[in-house]
């Protein structure tokens, strides 16, 4: 999981009591140069967000509470040695620049006139490993439209690595999530449970919460009720996957194909973000839509993968015509055997369950080199050409 930005060269910031149009001309400022927040978190829960995220940077904005801007600067001091701290505000007056000064900000920026300042700031701050302990991987399957399969996805992706791996897989539709319908799990403890006792979560807590599929894939399940009177805290859920980071080898978050904050602060913090699609033009369309999103919200394009799910030849639509109209390669495809699906998905199973010899389980099972070794394709794109360039004009 991306906790920490060394590992690409990339400073991990947590903002703190900035507005709306703050966060804008933080986004516009530094852009891809910083892994950044979905949002600023409240002054109240500024020093929690600094324990739980470990990030090299901290800015505080001074024009919300002047007072408590001032009072958390020597309290973020202590929760990470080498952390960065910088006061934001629209008002470039000596008093307040001394005050932030006197409580351990080391720059304090007007923006967009300060932006130069504020990139250096960052660049400059301290990247070496805070907890140097190992994390595991965090990957993000996310569809371009509601039914392309990021829950079959993410599912049996999970069940091809946990022979060999500690996997669990974390179900991020807060909308209508349905991992453990998928693996006929009926569990206990959900990730809501988990998100109101975010101050207290630890491993234990967590392996206590999770449900355990026969295929040794541990599920962090959506609750049987849903939910529509509160928004889901993009810090809230970076604290519970942190957790889950730390005690797997894997976390394969399915996210569904929501925007929303969840879904933006988990694939902000990706190692490898899977994004699927079928073969047709809605669905691309929108593939087109969501990367286009993901530029602007400053993702690493280098964690990207394209995966064109319910895929056989002969299609109108072909891959070299999904390629060129997205501009970026197809790593994989994944047969669409209806047959073997639909028994896993009615009989709460995986699809090496129902047939290992199953076209669309040699395709996930080729996939698990996307997230082990790294590579960009695990299958080379068929070699049609026909022209759909009409479609995103």
């Amino acid at each position: 999981m991306r906790r920490q930005g060394a590992s690409r060269g990339a400073a991990q910031v947590v903002v703190v009591g900035v507005d709306t149009r703050g966060m804008g001309l933080i986004r516009e400022c530094l852009g891809t140069e910083a892994v950044l927040p979905a949002s600023s978190v409240p002054y109240a829960q500024a020093v929690d967000a600094v324990q739980s995220q470990r990030p090299n940077v901290v800015i505080t904005g001074f024009d919300g509470d002047f007072e408590e801007a001032v009072r958390l600067g020597p309290l973020l001091q202590a929760q990470v040695q080498g952390i960065r701290l910088v006061a934001m505000s629209q008002q470039n007056e000596p008093e307040r620049i001394r005050a932030a000064m006197r409580a351990g900000y080391r720059e304090y920026v007007v923006l967009p006139a300060d932006g130069s300042q504020l990139r250096q700031a960052v660049r400059e701050s301290d990247l070496s490993p805070v907890g140097a302990e190992d994390q595991g991987q965090l990957i993000s399957v996310v569809g371009s439209k509601g039914g392309v399969g990021t829950t079959l996805v993410a599912c049996n992706l999970a069940a091809e690595l946990s022979p060999v791996q500690r996997v669990c897989v974390v179900d991020l539709d807060f909308s209508m999530g349905d991992v453990a319908a998928f693996l006929d799990l009926q569990p206990k403890s959900s990730i809501h449970d988990l998100m109101a006792s975010v101050t207290r979560l630890d491993s234990r807590m967590l392996s206590g919460s999770v449900s355990v599929h026969p295929s040794k894939v541990h599920v962090l399940a959506q609750p049987m009720e849903l939910f529509t009177d509160e928004a889901v805290a993009g810090e809230k859920v970076l604290q519970v996957l942190t957790v889950v980071a730390d005690t797997y080898q894997y976390a394969v978050a399915d996210c569904g194909c929501r925007i929303d904050e969840a879904t933006l602060t988990t694939t902000a913090v990706s190692d490898l973000i899977l994004l699927v699609c079928n073969p047709d033009v809605p669905s691309v369309k929108n593939a087109w839509r969501r990367l286009q999103l993901m530029e602007r919200q400053g993702t690493d394009k280098g964690t990207v993968r394209l995966v064109v799910n319910k895929w056989r030849k002969g299609l109108e639509l072909s891959l070299a015509d999904i390629e060129r109209s997205l501009g970026v390669p197809v790593a994989a495809t994944i047969a669409w055997d209806e047959e073997t699906c639909m028994s896993a998905i009615n009989g709460g199973r995986i699809l090496r369950e129902i047939d290992k010899r199953s076209a669309a389980v040699r395709d996930i099972s080729a996939m698990v080199s996307l997230a082990t070794e790294g590579v960009l394709r695990v299958e080379a794109p068929g070699s049609e050409k026909k022209a759909f360039g009409w479609l995103f004009k």
